[in-house]
């Protein structure tokens, strides 16, 4: 079995991991073309990897190897290690951010580049900032991806895309996990847009609620956008202050956020983009709402009533899905509430179900579409 190291690019980490004597290669492939997962755990009893919520059981090979002959295709695949059933987290594989805590994940090579790989193009910047929120009362962090034109054009105002995560993520998703500023590249590269700033926030908006305690609020995300975190970025960055060159868009839970925010504020955003996404805000008041509270009244939506002023407001109107999607019920019923109030959108469906794999479709194609 040939052990080709194919873990590049890792979350906490550019640079492969160097691993000690005698520790095997995490990922491998087989002479067949197939990719295994392996771990060392010589005292486990039993050892398995949980993926989406099914717990796969590994074999032991001898010498205390554990291996797994992964259940996935090519792309980027989220794994839970399970030593005697305990959660653990490996530090011979990527580590990024998934499920409300640091996570594992595993990426398997695309026989052929992909767009969403390292190319020798001209790159932009991510960067770390900083900012108060007068909403929550607290400090937060953004990504921000300036496009390499950015500190050569010093005279220039850029457009700027808000982009958001989804549900138990923050925001270095779409750094990380996500590859948006590789992507963006080599659209760039091939001319196929034209420069803009992506902001990426935590969508997990923290706050203290009485008698709960410290809670994620979802819907905190509109207010802390509007008041804080475009205020901040139109001081901090050279972007144009016009509803012409800002759109949003955002992946699961980040599209009810851009729904309910680029739909309640029309004239702020030019372009909005669901990726695996709704139109609803199917989150408040279910089982994933750690509020205690009603569902939505859907009050966003009333935009939709005016089919003229939604088509001259939100000039790109995009929404996408994986093809094996388990909200593809959602989107199928926003399908319908776009048919009789007569709004046009960009509807694509992608192979795939809901992960980044999709997501990085995406944001490759809405990309495309605004601020041309």
């Amino acid at each position: 079995m040939k052990e080709r190291n194919i873990m590049k690019d890792q979350g906490l980490s550019f640079d492969e991991v160097i691993l000690p004597a005698g520790e095997p290669q995490p990922v491998i492939r087989g002479e067949n073309g197939e990719y295994y997962i392996q771990i060392k755990a010589a005292r486990a009893r039993n050892v398995s990897f949980l993926v989406l919520d099914e717990e796969y059981p590994c074999e032991k090979t001898g010498e205390g190897v554990w291996r797994l002959k992964c259940p996935f295709d090519a792309g980027l695949h989220f794994v839970q290690l399970l030593i005697d059933g305990t959660p653990v987290l490996s530090p011979y594989l990527p580590i990024g951010y998934g499920y409300s805590r640091p996570y594992n994940y595993v990426t398997i090579p695309e026989e052929e580049d992909s767009f969403y790989d390292m190319r020798d193009v001209p790159h932009g910047e991510v960067r770390k900032n900083y900012f108060y929120s007068s909403v929550t009362g607290s400090w937060s962090g953004m990504i921000v991806y300036t496009p390499p034109s950015y500190e050569k054009e010093r005279d220039k105002e850029f457009p700027v895309l808000y982009l958001q995560h989804g549900h138990g993520e923050n925001e270095v998703g779409w750094t990380t996990a996500g590859r948006v500023n590789w992507i963006l590249d080599n659209l760039l590269a091939e001319g196929k847009i034209n420069p803009f700033l992506v902001v990426m926030n935590n969508g997990m908006v923290q706050t203290d609620v009485p008698n709960q305690g410290r809670v994620v609020d979802h819907t905190l995300f509109e207010r802390r956008l509007m008041e804080d975190i475009i205020p901040f970025v139109e001081t901090r960055f050279r972007v144009a202050k016009n509803k012409g060159n800002r759109a949003l868009a955002g992946l699961s839970m980040g599209s009810i956020q851009a729904s309910r925010t680029a739909f309640a504020h029309p004239g702020y955003f030019s372009g909005v983009g669901l990726f695996s996404g709704f139109m609803h805000d199917i989150m408040q008041g279910s089982e994933l709402d750690m509020v205690d509270r009603e569902a939505s009244d859907q009050g966003h939506l009333r935009l939709l009533d005016d089919r003229e002023r939604f088509r001259e407001e939100l000039r790109v109107f995009f929404r996408a899905i994986g093809n094996r999607d388990s909200f593809m019920d959602e989107f199928l019923a926003d399908d319908r509430l776009c048919e009789e109030k007569g709004i046009a959108c960009e509807r694509r469906i992608y192979p795939g179900i809901h992960d980044w794999n999709v997501w990085r479709m995406c944001i490759r194609d809405f990309a495309q579409l605004i601020f041309r």
